[in-house]
């Protein structure tokens, strides 16, 4: 599950989406024929958000091995075979190429300089997600929110997802930034409230739902952003920093797009975003979030029951 690399890095290998074989043109979980999949979600969607006059942006969250695969202590995967460069080559050939936001050669290019992903997690940290947004503002022509270095931090050891599986388990001294101060959040959905609560352990996330409404902010439109735990609904998160950043921002848990609610909301503009890894499932063509919901909710409930009933049977 997790590769002890050089300085104290640590790399995801395993899991439900057998990160080490991702990195493959011909075998594995993903090579260049599923990956097409996903290139031609992105130029369907260009196409369909062009239609509605919405501009359209799509984020790759690169896996950390494919930015810093140079701190592997043995060799696991060829860095130069990440999904996220043979999915650029694809969409280079198409004119939906544009609609890709580069993240892997700045990432690259900052690595040696800063700590882009934390050594004991799979996430970015408050420098990686930096480096996002101002890579997706400068691919928008949005203004990007100026004083972001003085906002509030917390700093403190804490066990992270990849430190927690080795036994012993390996602490980290994080800063976790509180970009949220001019943005309010107006909306949540059941699964919002659902994944916020403690007993769940943020396992019921897909289908969550959240809005922001920002006067202040320097970009006068909305933007709708499906994503991912790299957007989430933390304050130190992409999507806060967005939302600091546009007038009005609707956040869904989701690697597919909701189109009925795109043209309910009228945004603006519509940005996805995907981790790497879980790129080995390709997007469903369609994806309604109030039923999502529903179904989260009617899990939710049971495992209510299932804790009450391992409850009594104690």
């Amino acid at each position: 599950m997790v590769h002890q690399g050089r300085d104290g890095w640590l790399f995801l290998t395993g899991g439900a989406n057998f990160v080490t074989t991702l990195y493959s043109r011909e075998g594995g979980n993903l090579p260049d024929v599923a990956l097409a999949r996903w290139r031609d979600a992105i130029i369907a969607r260009r196409a369909r958000c062009a239609a509605l006059g919405l501009r359209y942006a799509h984020l790759v969250a690169p896996e950390k091995l494919t930015i810093h695969g140079d701190r592997q202590s043995a060799p696991l995967v060829d860095p130069e075979l990440a999904p996220a460069l043979r999915l650029r080559e694809l969409l280079d050939a198409h004119p939906g190429g544009s609609a890709l936001v580069d993240l892997v050669a700045p990432m690259r290019r900052s690595r040696d300089a800063v700590d882009l992903y934390w050594r004991t997690d799979t996430h970015w940290t408050p420098a990686g997600c930096r480096l996002a947004y101002d890579a997706l503002c400068a691919a928008l022509d949005l203004a990007p929110v100026v004083d972001l270095d003085a906002r509030p931090f917390v700093e403190g050891a804490r066990l992270m997802d990849l430190g927690v599986k080795l036994d012993p388990p390996v602490w980290e001294t994080i800063r976790e930034m509180h970009w949220l101060r001019d943005a309010s959040r107006i909306y949540e959905n059941a699964v919002a409230r659902l994944l916020e609560t403690p007993r769940f352990g943020g396992e019921i996330h897909v289908g969550c739902h959240v809005r922001y409404q920002n006067p202040q902010a320097p970009n006068d439109c909305r933007l709708m952003l499906f994503g991912d735990s790299f957007c989430g609904v933390e304050p130190y998160r992409l999507t806060a920093l967005l939302a600091e950043s546009v007038r009005e921002l609707d956040f869904i848990w989701s690697a597919s797009v909701d189109w009925r609610l795109v043209r309910r909301v009228k945004p603006d503009i519509v940005v996805t975003e995907m981790a790497e890894r879980f790129m080995s499932t390709p997007p469903a063509a369609h994806f309604d979030v109030r039923v999502t919901a529903l179904r989260q909710r009617v899990l939710a409930r049971r495992r209510r029951f299932e804790t009450w009933l391992r409850g009594r049977r104690a």
